[in-house]
């Protein structure tokens, strides 16, 4: 059957990192300290639209709808508007904040921000695939790689740092698609599953030889077609262990 691999997104797939998410742009929005009680109506709006944005620029647009006091049915709308009026420089400083936010927020609250990112048990089963050596597991996520590695860490998943592609390799391709070509070209694999929550990743893959699956525990939109956490797991341990 040829080498596989298991591409894997972190937000959204293995963990639920909607909470850290939230607290950072609020804290950027409205400087609201990231201890501060969080309020569950506004929380339940901000996450419900979440699926909107799968890149950290669009949070700059993203997060003044989502936090404005505007008309939830027109949330969707204004967000495609301003989209098509792009600042790169703005998007640009809005990203260099929320990453030393992010990094304000690890390094002076650690106790409290390892406890905000709760893992889903997609999580536990894919973990018990590769503790039995089943899968060739590789990690593609626009996140921090020292935030995945030590969440994999406090959860005995005892994956090599080199396995782990986050936001400083992959913001050099122009999506996850590509870097998933070039990766597969480059290490013999025949062929592949990838796993996202958002459909937009998933669209980038252009290969007949990777096989994409929507998360739909993940913050996806309301008509998305995909998989629950149950059969995307048993079609992954069915294709990994098959020969």
């Amino acid at each position: 059957m040829g080498k596989k691999v298991l591409f894997l997104d972190f937000d959204g797939v293995l963990f639920d990192t909607l909470k850290e998410v939230y607290l950072i742009s609020r804290y950027i929005h409205s400087a609201v300290p990231f201890l501060d009680e969080i309020d569950e109506k506004n929380y339940k709006r901000y996450s419900k639209y979440k699926y909107l944005v799968y890149n950290i620029w669009m949070f700059y647009y993203y997060n003044p709808i989502a936090f404005s006091g505007c008309d939830e049915n027109e949330i969707v709308s204004k967000y495609q508007n301003v989209l098509l009026s792009r600042d790169k420089n703005e998007e640009e400083k809005f990203c260099r904040s929320f990453l030393s936010a992010r990094r304000d927020l690890v390094n002076n609250h650690f106790d409290f921000w390892k406890n905000l990112e709760v893992p889903y048990e997609f999580f536990y089963g894919i973990k018990k695939l590769y503790d039995n050596k089943n899968v060739d597991i590789v990690i593609i996520s626009k996140k921090n790689k020292n935030s995945i590695l030590e969440r994999f860490k406090t959860y005995n998943f005892d994956l090599a740092p080199d396995f782990v592609f986050a936001r400083e390799i992959l913001d050099n391709y122009l999506s996850k698609g590509e870097f998933i070509n070039e990766y597969m070209e480059q290490k013999g694999y025949n062929s592949a599953i990838f796993v996202d929550d958002n459909i937009n990743n998933l669209k980038t893959v252009q290969n007949n030889s990777v096989k994409t699956i929507l998360a739909l525990w993940g913050n996806t939109a309301p008509n998305d077609k995909g998989l629950n956490q149950e059969l995307a797991l048993d079609l992954i341990e069915n294709y990994f262990i098959s020969k």
